[in-house]
């Protein structure tokens, strides 16, 4: 093996600005001055979360096990467990990391409904740059830092609407359900996704449904091409925005019934009761 080769992992799997520069620059050693247990010395949790994010979204959450992670950072399986407990620490490191990129600062003089919109965008869009970190969430109890941070930015507009506390519970659930499940079924390698992805073969694909008996499927041939599009992002606004609108009727409802259950009582000239 050639000096060179193994610096290369150290190039693609760190994010470290200084880390790519070292790495670039023993690649043009024929004799490299650091060796190869030199820059296993350099294993950081850090690197092992994001080296376990890269495989996730290449290989599946099944892919990832501590001996596939430890052949991808060139090292040793027992390596792995100075920076992290074992694979149900591993993942949750993970999804703390991936949700550390929600951008949580919102302006708190927006509606609440706005607020609830903008952050359910801002978590799916980390979740599709991160494929395979919805399927974590979806089986793990996600209580990192980062994960309280997100889940009192998601509860803080719905407290202050006014929602029952019951209620507000009910409302985070909906909200994060929809949005990590949407991203779960986000498969890009399933065939309906290739097929409205490739444009020759959506355009087949809407060719044959106008070219279905009309007597016995007269409204798939009128709908079919609007329904079979390349529109995830259109289809993930329009259920959170249905969503969000259910929430506020439902609020608005429960905020009249509490005014009509317990009227203000009436008050004198200098508001004397």
């Amino acid at each position: 093996m050639f000096a060179g080769e193994a610096p290369v992992r150290e190039q693609q799997t760190s994010t470290s600005p200084g880390h790519v520069h070292a790495a670039a620059t023993r690649s043009l050693w024929f004799n490299a001055p650091e060796t190869d247990d030199e820059v296993r010395r350099t294993l950081t949790r850090e690197r092992v979360v994001a080296e376990a994010l890269t495989l996730i979204a290449q290989d599946g959450v099944a892919a990832l096990t501590m001996r596939a992670l430890s052949g991808r950072l060139g090292v040793v399986p027992g390596a792995l467990y100075r920076h992290v407990r074992g694979k149900d620490q591993l993942q949750d490191l993970i999804v703390d990391g991936a949700l550390a990129e929600v951008d949580c600062d919102i302006n708190h003089s927006l509606p609440w409904t706005e607020q609830i919109q903008v952050l359910a965008h801002r978590l799916r869009n980390v979740l599709k740059n991160h494929p395979g970190v919805a399927g974590l969430l979806k089986t793990r109890d996600p209580l990192g830092p980062h994960s309280l941070v997100l889940a009192e930015a998601v509860l803080l507009p719905l407290h202050a609407a006014g929602f029952p506390h019951r209620e507000a519970g009910l409302a985070f659930f909906l909200i994060i359900d929809y949005t990590i499940g949407f991203e779960v079924s986000n498969t890009r390698t399933s065939v309906n996704e290739q097929r409205v992805q490739d444009t020759a073969t959506r355009r087949q694909l809407h060719e044959f449904f106008r070219s279905l008996p009309h007597d016995r499927f007269p409204t798939l041939i009128a709908l079919g091409e609007h329904v079979w599009r390349d529109n995830r992002d259109e289809r993930f606004a329009a259920g959170i925005n249905a969503l969000v609108d259910g929430l506020e009727r439902a609020q608005r409802t429960t905020t009249q019934l509490t005014r009509h259950a317990h009227p203000p009582r009436a008050t004198g000239p200098l508001g004397h009761r």
